[in-house]
């Protein structure tokens, strides 16, 4: 391997950690999905990737998020749900990934009766099905009711979202998460649950530090997370980037996702070459491959093409996602030793 040649990302060895089920549904997918849900689409491809995925100059959460509408229109009933894992799991495998973690939030798939639990045994089947190395994280949500600018009571729902990440611990699901409107739901709101989720002994990564900045960060770490999704903002403060130094707490960094939702004008303004020369644990992934017509592999070759990143940077990625993963510690041994078969290749 050269070490200071400016690296072309080849590999085989793709590892997503932060990895939205419902914004990553393909065209192909999206068409077996809706034949199952009797949905009907639009004929021509072109029309439906508009209503999946954004256009290359989104900067707007707004539009970001309306790409969200089909895709969970597509997802409520058990044999979709089944299938679209299984299809996003055969096609990462086809694309170059050892190794996933897909997240979504079972209380979105409820508008035509599936219980919480239905929805996740679902899940789990279409990943046992697939073959493919990946776990589920499942995502609590953040709700806010923007007629009334009030932030919506769903612990219920919350809770029961634990219960079954405790219950399928092991047995598909790895984690949970809490995902949703940040800005107008700050991670405070949420102690209990993530305290809930600490005594039970259910990982947890916490969405932070995207649309809020280090503070928000700062809580998910006093809270235990053991990763932070996005955490793009730390930058910001001294004090956090202190604490991600010290603690070692990897970012789930989303680089083409940040340009989409307006976080950042363009990837060069993004802090990732600070934080990877500070030591920070980076992770690069794709957030929602469908909605931001991306891949890892595509994230890793636009911040090497940006940032003049080495073959031993990009590989020093990989192996910090296989570290970061919520694996046993023989499971990411074996990850690491497949990163470092590829680059020996």
């Amino acid at each position: 391997m050269k070490n200071n040649s400016v690296a072309k990302v080849t590999q085989n060895c793709l590892i997503d950690l932060h990895l939205h089920l419902d914004g990553s549904i393909s065209i192909p997918s999206a068409r077996e999905l809706a034949a199952i849900s009797k949905v009907t689409l639009p004929e021509d491809d072109n029309e439906l990737k508009k209503l999946l995925a954004v256009a290359e100059d989104c900067t707007s959460l707004v539009d970001y998020l309306k790409t969200f509408d089909l895709p969970q229109t597509l997802l409520q009933n058990e044999e979709a749900i089944e299938r679209c894992v299984y299809n996003l799991c055969t096609e990462m495998s086809k694309q170059g990934y050892i190794y996933a973690e897909i997240r979504f939030a079972p209380q979105f798939s409820m508008n035509e009766g599936l219980t919480q639990e239905q929805i996740v045994k679902a899940a789990i089947k279409g990943l046992d099905k697939s073959g493919f190395n990946a776990q589920l994280i499942l995502c609590a949500m953040r709700r806010f009711d923007f007629s009334k600018m009030e932030i919506i009571d769903n612990s219920d729902l919350n809770n029961e979202t634990l219960r079954l990440a405790k219950k399928y611990l092991g047995k598909g699901v790895c984690a949970i998460d809490i995902a949703g409107p940040e800005a107008q739901c700050p991670v405070n709101h949420y102690k209990e649950l993530f305290a809930k989720a600490k005594e039970l002994g259910v990982p947890y990564t916490i969405h932070a530090g995207e649309a809020l900045g280090p503070e928000s960060v700062n809580l998910a770490i006093e809270y235990g997370a053991q990763r932070i999704g996005h955490g793009v903002r730390s930058i910001e403060s001294e004090k956090t980037m202190a604490i991600l130094i010290e603690k070692r707490v990897p970012l789930e960094l989303c680089p083409l996702s940040n340009i989409n939702t307006g976080v950042y004008p363009s990837i060069k303004d993004e802090p990732i070459k600070s934080y990877l020369d500070r030591g920070i644990v980076v992770t690069i992934n794709a957030d929602n491959s469908m909605v931001s017509s991306t891949t890892v592999r595509r994230e890793l070759q636009t911040i090497v093409d940006v940032f003049g990143l080495t073959d031993e940077q990009i590989k020093q990625i990989f192996i910090n996602s296989a570290n970061a993963a919520f694996l046993s510690e023989a499971s990411k041994k074996q990850l690491v030793d497949l990163i470092n078969a590829e680059y020996e290749a």
